[in-house]
């Protein structure tokens, strides 16, 4: 399956893209997806991720909705979903 990352800030200097569009398996959640990341540029992962957990200095929005109030980092991803990662400052 298909899925759009729009990454913000640092990120896309990181990923020298504004959007990437990533295949990933089915069950795909936002935490692997951050994982794949680490393909593009092996430092994005570690500023996202502290442990098993998003750094709470980013959000992720995925269609609209922050994980925050899904299933977190475990959220499962559906092909052709957009994620925004990004700054919390950069969304306030």
């Amino acid at each position: 399956m298909k899925v759009k990352v729009i990454l913000s800030a640092n990120l896309h200097e990181l990923a020298n893209a504004v959007s990437i569009t990533l295949q990933v398996p089915d069950g795909c959640t936002v935490k692997d997806l951050i994982m794949r990341l680490g393909e593009v540029n092996p430092e994005i992962p570690k500023i996202l991720l502290k442990g098993d957990e998003l750094n709470e200095n980013y959000v992720v929005i995925v269609n609209g909705r922050d994980i925050y109030w899904l299933k977190g980092l475990f959220t499962n991803l559906s092909d052709g979903d957009e994620v925004l990662i990004a700054p919390k400052a950069f969304i306030s």
